[in-house]
């Protein structure tokens, strides 16, 4: 430990700028009291905030429990009126014992009841009531003004999860979440429903079900009363029955998350209305639950605890916030006093960080006669000394790099000229004047174009040219065996290229490719577009191929690759290292083949126009 603190001073000391320093000590002398300060209230402030935070939270869940109560209260009322109603009890008498149709005026009794049913539905919590009838229930309507099939028979709630339940218990009523209900009752009439059973009246049916009274009610005002406080973002609140269902909840997600069991809360969180610190899926949270009255339902609130934490942080931090503005005027001095040190050395250290292998810049003239100044002074000097350096330096590199193109020029193969000369031998002395002066102009213009020194780069039509020439002399000596096709765009006649660029790709694409076949002849293709910044060449030939490993080893910059076939590689070597030597690295020559279907050769060079 002692020795990393050594280590801290003394990197403290000598590689920190003063200006960091001067800052530094600045901030030592302002954070530390307020870090003392900070660490003794953080414990307490957060606490604080908990308790504040839960107590409001147990207000908000009471109120949303009484919201809920009421709801659920209502939809309670509006099936104890409607059940009570005397036409209910009526049309419930069984057949053998009475009905409807023997009552007085049965379609006004039938028209008010229907007047009740309607002025239950007010659209908002409550969105339609149906009443599934065990017996026959045609005659109902006959006579009524309503359009509106309130009665349906029993048998169209056959197979509903609710159905199936009220008949394997003898309770007479449930509360139904969305899941007990089918897909048609959630689409036409609402997501929740409270089941009603009503018994036969008559002597001797006590115990028989002679209808269901249902009310489907919304589940968006629960989920209305069930939202958080906007400052409880992440907190959520949900109801589960007793079945573990979920029946409605501020957020599903959060509800999935933190899904508590019903028959567990009283084990998990003790007694009613208590918040109880716990962890859930590796997370601390406060929950509490509330039972609601009527219902198997239980309301669970959870809140996690890391946005409680976060309320107490930001109260640190507004605390922190009154030592800031000391600390800025503060630094404000420091950074006054420490500027007029170590401005003049931070401009010296920013000038030589500009400096790879470029001209050095020269400060402005010195400020004062102290001991920075005399740093200033000396430090132009020097660099007048190394911008001279650097200037024969860079004249040196020129010269080098045209002597080196130039030495790499001159390596181009010369058995071509041998071969060629040989061959307008043989033609004089065949007698064929005409195909010796074609030979003789074509050499001529040939050479010309490859031993001018004046300049060693060439627009990209002269080169294309100059290819051609090689290829028809070529075709001289071999009966026109080798087809050359150029389809470059004429935009890109007026880019440069160096000279000899073509040549070596294409002699080899001959000697090597198209030569070794067992018919001597094939088509080599030049074709070029421009690419972001970038012209690139394709020069494909339909030649014999190469095997992988020469691919591979071709253009390799250790050593010059033998080939397995006759002759060398020189001359592609050589191309590949001019074209890196002129533009970099990133440019040069690029060989795919395969064996026995042909090469193709990548050409990537800058765009530059003539």
């Amino acid at each position: 430990m002692i020795r990393y603190l050594r280590r801290f001073l003394h990197h403290f000391n000598y590689d920190v700028p003063i200006s960091r320093k001067l800052h530094a000590i600045t901030l030592l002398l302002i954070l530390l009291p307020t870090i003392a300060v900070t660490a003794l209230l953080y414990g307490q402030i957060n606490q604080l905030i908990v308790t504040v935070t839960i107590e409001s939270e147990k207000k908000v869940s009471e109120q949303t429990v009484n919201t809920i109560d009421t709801n659920i209260q209502t939809v309670k009322n509006v099936s104890g009126i409607l059940a009570n109603d005397s036409y209910m009890r009526e049309i419930v008498k069984h057949p053998a014992f009475s009905h409807i149709s023997h009552v007085k005026n049965p379609e006004q009794l039938t028209d008010s009841f229907v007047n009740s049913i309607e002025s239950c539905i007010d659209g908002t919590l409550i969105k339609d009531i149906r009443i599934y009838l065990d017996t026959p229930y045609e005659d109902l309507y006959k006579g009524s003004s309503s359009d509106h099939n309130f009665f349906q028979s029993m048998e169209n709630a056959r197979g509903i999860y609710w159905s199936g339940i009220m008949g394997a218990v003898s309770d007479n009523t449930l509360f139904c979440p969305s899941f007990y209900l089918s897909q048609h009752e959630i689409r036409e009439y609402a997501d929740l429903a409270y089941v009603k059973r009503i018994r036969y009246a008559g002597t001797g049916y006590d115990e028989a079900t002679a209808a269901y009274l249902v009310i489907y009610f919304s589940s968006d005002p629960l989920t209305l009363a069930l939202m958080p406080s906007e400052d409880q973002s992440q907190a959520v609140n949900y109801i589960v029955n007793e079945r573990e269902n979920i029946v409605a909840s501020s957020n599903r997600k959060l509800s999935a998350m933190y899904f508590m069991n019903h028959t567990n809360l009283n084990r998990l969180i003790g007694k009613e209305d208590t918040f109880v610190r716990r962890h859930v899926l590796g997370r601390q949270v406060y929950t509490s639950y509330y039972s609601i009255e009527g219902t198997d339902w239980k309301l669970v609130s959870i809140i996690p605890a890391s946005p409680l934490m976060r309320h107490g942080q930001i109260m640190i931090m507004e605390y922190i916030g009154i030592y800031a503005l000391a600390l800025i005027i503060a630094l404000g001095i420091s950074g006054f006093i420490s500027r007029s040190i170590s401005e003049r050395l931070e401009n010296v250290v920013h000038k030589m960080e500009r400096t790879h292998h470029t001209k050095v810049h020269k400060l402005k003239d010195a400020e004062g006669m102290d001991e920075i100044g005399d740093f200033v002074i000396t430090y132009n000097h020097m660099a007048d000394q190394i911008n001279q350096l650097i200037e024969r330096q860079t004249e040196a590199a020129e010269k080098l790099k045209t002597s080196e193109f130039n030495a790499l020029q001159a390596q181009i193969n010369p058995h071509f000229l041998y071969n060629t000369l040989d061959m307008i031998n043989w033609m004089a002395l065949e007698g064929e004047t005409d195909k010796v002066s074609d030979a003789i102009r074509s050499l001529s213009k040939f050479y010309k174009l490859t031993l001018s020194r004046k300049n060693t780069i060439d627009s990209i039509e002269r080169e294309l040219e100059h290819v051609s020439l090689y290829v028809k002399l070529q075709n001289m000596r071999f009966s026109d065996r080798i087809e050359f096709i150029a389809d470059v765009p004429d935009t890109l006649m007026d880019f440069e290229i160096p000279k000899l660029t073509f040549q070596p790709i294409v002699e080899n694409a001959i000697l090597h490719g198209i030569f070794e076949k067992d018919n001597k002849s094939g088509t080599i293709v030049i074709t070029a577009w421009e690419e972001d910044s970038d012209i690139v060449f394709l020069v494909s030939d339909d030649g014999i191929g190469m095997d992988k490993d020469t691919c591979e080893h071709l253009l390799d910059d250790r050593k010059i690759f033998i080939p397995k076939n006759k002759g060398s590689s020189i001359g592609i070597y050589n191309t590949h290292q001019r074209l890196k030597l002129l533009y970099g690295k990133s440019y040069g020559l690029h060989y795919e083949s395969t064996l026995g279907e042909g090469t193709e050769v990548t050409v990537r060079i800058p765009a530059i126009k003539l």
